[in-house]
């Protein structure tokens, strides 16, 4: 059974009107990933505008009934990186690893840093209080993005606990709604955590930058070494050479490319480790075959 079959088995209509009823949405959460896409458009039968419309459908159904973590990620990521901000100035990331935790969607524009924990509808938010207190050992800036339905149940949580935690409502009409504004906190930023985000080459270069040398020791011990300079930082400056850092990341892509896709592609193809000649190849075998 292919992807348009199942999706068709799995309506029911009742009173005149499509229901979904014991929907089995998992073909959507393989549909878009990285390993379908690119699986899809280098297939011998491959054709843009069948793909394309499977693509246009599966995610339309998304947006009505199952908007799981892939649905949020990419609507932040056309409404901010690509809306509010852009690709020249921001990069933005998924499952960041911060302590225990892992962060759903960063932002980084120039040197600033938002957090942002994904609570859908299939989600619970057993775990959520201890995710946000590992995001602020890094960022100075957490938001909780929620539906309708769990705003609520996130507010309550939130109130006493983490009151200076923002919340932002993704509505029926896909518009992201800042409910509550997040309040800048500092108080639990760690020097290690956030150096942890770097890689060698990454902190060598604020290390020099900061005190024009990189300490002598040993291979064995430079990681170490490393940290205990960079922890004789400001720790503001620490968190801000680090945001530099990340942002200078992810910079293949640029908005010409990405606007050649249709939104519901896009994170997808930003996010999903591609090299350039893969997503020219992607790109030039939609264009090809979809004219």
């Amino acid at each position: 059974m292919d992807i348009s079959d199942e999706y068709v088995n799995n309506i029911s209509s009742i009173s005149g009107k499509e229901s979904v009823i014991n929907m089995d949405y998992s073909y959507l959460n393989k549909f878009f990933t990285r390993k379908a896409l690119f699986d899809a458009v280098l297939s011998v039968n491959f054709d843009s505008n069948t793909y394309l419309n499977d693509v246009e459908r599966n995610y339309q159904v998304l947006s009505e009934s199952y908007r799981n973590e892939f649905f949020f990620k990419n609507v932040l990521f056309n409404k901010l990186v690509l809306g509010k901000y852009s690709l020249n100035t921001s990069a933005a990331f998924s499952e960041m690893v911060i302590n225990n935790s892992k962060a759903d969607f960063v932002l980084i524009n120039h040197s600033n840093g938002t957090v942002f924990e994904i609570k859908t509808d299939l989600d619970n938010l057993d775990r959520l209080i201890y995710q946000i207190n590992d995001y602020y050992t890094v960022f100075s800036e957490v938001y909780v993005v929620t539906s309708e339905k769990n705003y609520y149940p996130v507010y309550r949580l939130l109130k006493e606990v983490c009151p200076n935690v923002g919340i932002i409502v993704l509505n029926k009409r896909k518009y992201l709604s800042v409910r509550k504004k997040a309040i800048m906190d500092d108080s639990l930023l760690n020097y290690e955590s956030i150096f942890k985000l770097l890689r060698k080459k990454e902190y060598e270069t604020i290390l020099l930058n900061q005190f024009k040398f990189l300490p002598e020791t040993k291979p064995v011990y430079h990681f170490r070494a490393c940290l205990t300079q960079f922890k004789k930082l400001d720790i503001g400056t620490a968190q801000k050479s680090t945001f530099q850092q990340l942002n200078n990341r992810n910079k293949m892509l640029d908005y010409g490319m990405l606007k050649k896709l249709p939104d519901s592609l896009r994170w997808l193809i930003y996010s999903g480790n591609f090299s350039i000649q893969q997503i020219n190849e992607i790109l030039i075998k939609l264009d090809r075959e979809g004219g």
